[in-house]
């Protein structure tokens, strides 16, 4: 990413940071949730959740795994073409990869073999439904406080997503006392990305179910996304509320139980992301199955925009202070996508 990135909400939103190093004496600031915050004290001692080094589901096995992964690999290769513009993306993420491989390696390490790092803990009932959960530091987290919250959703064009992309940015995170938490979701063609939304939404459900026995202070959660994480997420808070605001029952979270969101590069408006999908190896049929062949209902910038005309159930007020942050130089989706969504409301 390039290092020209700037927030696109400044003065809109409020801007309290997730740690804040003045708080080392005083208390958490007030919840504005309505569940029940813990005040128990947290030793910071790593709980005993089922953590396995192999993402393969114990209930599945191997064999039935590899002919699962086979049977998506043959229907992505049938729904992408080949060869096609798709290959020499992939032949250029390829040479990125083993590029920067030195520095990737060292970290990638500590990912698989740190006892701090809890992998592939099951949120629901795919082989795709588990979440990595990076617990803090104990050198940076003072005894008996509870740590910040970030939920970070990864990117990978709908198509490559994978929760360990994230295991740089989880290492950061938890050398500052943070708590950091990256489920995983379905891919294309395995899902659309309404099937995607709904797995972020049922990940968010699991992670504030449990939130309080793995020391994260619940006055202090972030939601953040990076491209197409950052749309799945925004996608995932919009539906939520409007389930919220329309009284339904049976929700496992509230928006209003989320501090912040914070989108990072992310493509809000499918619509004119069109040319720009469709340059980078997307067939136009790729794009409609994976947006159900309704573009406008999963771009956040137009949901927005029609909320902002006509919200009778006060979606819109529910929902977190929002910070977008674009690089500039960003080619792949343009940071126009960032400033139309900041503009939306």
């Amino acid at each position: 990413m390039p290092s020209n990135m700037q927030p696109l909400l400044q003065g809109r939103t409020r801007t309290e940071p997730i740690i804040n190093v003045q708080q080392a004496g005083g208390d958490s600031p007030q919840p504005k949730m309505r569940r029940r915050v813990s005040s128990a004290a947290h030793d910071n001692t790593p709980l005993p959740l089922p953590s396995r080094w192999s993402p393969l589901l114990p209930s599945l096995g191997l064999w039935a795994t590899l002919q699962k992964l086979a049977v998506l690999t043959a229907n992505l290769q049938w729904w992408m073409g080949f060869p096609g513009k798709w290959l020499w993306q992939f032949v250029r993420l390829v040479a990125f990869v083993l590029l920067m491989l030195p520095g990737f390696i060292p970290p990638f390490i500590t990912y698989m073999w740190s006892a701090q790092i809890k992998k592939n803990i099951p949120y629901g009932p795919s082989f795709r439904h588990q979440l990595d959960i990076y617990l803090p530091a104990a050198s940076s987290s003072p005894k008996n406080r509870r740590a910040p919250v970030v939920i970070f959703i990864s990117g990978g064009a709908w198509i490559i997503g994978y929760k360990a992309w994230g295991f740089i940015m989880g290492q950061l995170f938890q050398q500052y006392g943070v708590l950091f938490i990256a489920p995983d979701y379905r891919n294309f063609p395995e899902a659309s990305v309404g099937s995607m939304v709904e797995d972020v939404i049922m990940a968010l459900g699991w992670i504030f179910e449990n939130l309080d026995e793995l020391g994260g202070d619940l006055a202090n959660i972030t939601l953040m996304g990076q491209s197409a994480g950052a749309h799945l997420s925004a996608l995932a808070l919009l539906e939520q509320a409007a389930r919220e605001a329309g009284r339904k029952e049976g929700l496992t979270w509230s928006v209003q139980d989320l501090v912040r969101w914070v989108g990072i590069s992310g493509p809000y408006d499918a619509i004119d992301m069109l040319p720009t999908m469709r340059n980078r190896g997307l067939p136009t049929s790729v794009i409609m199955a994976l947006m159900d062949h309704d573009l406008a209902r999963f771009s956040p910038t137009r949901r927005v925009r029609d909320l902002t005309i006509a919200d009778p159930s006060g979606v819109l007020g529910l929902l977190p202070a929002a910070h977008l942050f674009h690089g500039t130089a960003d080619e792949t989706v343009h940071w126009q996508q960032s400033e139309a969504f900041a503009q939306a409301r």
